[in-house]
């Protein structure tokens, strides 16, 4: 894979007015209801959104894992209907092949294709350079950190040479300094390649971070609450998290979030703790009746 050759040319996705229904034992679950959106050729958007509200289950239409019930699904005009290599998916669980080494999971796909060994090996070798994990190609899984295990699934994703890249929850699992470095690294990796990127995640600073654009969705059925640019410049670094825009952009999108969030619990009755009658009470009366 060359650095932006795929860059306004290929991963073009769009649904237009999606729904998925699950049935189970005569229970039918509307997960998602009339979701139209667009991911542009090396674009990097994110969904963002509470438990439940179908993140994952439009994740998995595009991946091709899942029907559409309604509407239609396409990636360069063309009807998505099964998984393919062009469009390769990281999850928040490290699926990797615990039998084979680091070196080995990222040659799996290509070996898979039937891509010779020496030029498997030459690709693998390149993506753990890029994610900075080339001394440990003859470790196992069971030898890495969890950050480590999920650097090695996206550079098994990206030596697949994608379209689209689909990461599901990926830096979930793992702690806040590990995660705010991984962030850093997928941001480095995604402006050398400029792949089509569509990320899940429930942590807002996370998506304003890595995004272009995000989509906001609502509780379950999941619709398209907000679309929010974020037109912070790049490359983006440690110090974007203090700029003015940028906790401007994370206000806005925590009131969008906490609204869903309140209605995906029944719309309980939680005080907003930064109401200044909140914050400083009427004093308690000592007089007597």
């Amino acid at each position: 894979m060359e650095a932006n050759s795929q860059m306004s040319t290929c991963g073009h996705i769009r649904l237009s007015g999606v729904g998925v229904r699950f049935t189970q034992k005569r229970l039918v679950t509307q997960a998602v209801s009339d979701v139209s959106l667009e991911i542009s050729p090396g674009e990097f958007v994110t969904l963002l959104g509470p438990s439940g509200c179908g993140k994952s289950t439009l994740l998995n239409v595009i991946a091709g894992f899942v029907a559409p019930t309604e509407g239609s699904v396409t990636m360069d005009g063309v009807p998505i209907v099964e998984p393919h290599a062009e469009r390769c998916v990281v999850f928040q669980q490290y699926s990797l092949f615990p039998w084979l080494n680091v070196r080995e999971n990222v040659e799996f796909g290509l070996r898979m294709k039937g891509v010779p060994a020496q030029k498997r090996q030459q690709t693998a070798r390149e993506f753990l350079r890029i994610t900075g994990l080339s001394a440990f190609e003859c470790h196992y899984p069971e030898q890495l950190s969890g950050g480590m295990k999920q650097r090695v699934g996206i550079a098994r994703a990206l030596a697949n040479n994608p379209s689209v890249l689909l990461l599901d929850e990926p830096f979930g699992a793992l702690d806040a300094q590990t995660r705010v470095v991984l962030q850093e690294v997928l941001t480095n990796i995604w402006q050398r390649f400029r792949i089509s990127v569509l990320f899940i995640t429930h942590d807002i600073s996370e998506a304003i971070f890595l995004s272009d654009r995000v989509y906001v969705m609502t509780a379950q059925p999941g619709k398209i609450k907000a679309e929010v640019p974020i037109p912070l410049a790049r490359p983006r670094c440690d110090a974007s998290f203090e700029e003015a825009g940028f906790r401007e952009i994370q206000n806005h999108l925590r009131h969008l979030i906490r609204e869903e969030s309140l209605r995906a619990i029944g719309g309980a009755d939680i005080p907003d703790l930064r109401d200044d009658r909140l914050a400083n009470p009427d004093p308690i009366s000592t007089t007597g009746a």
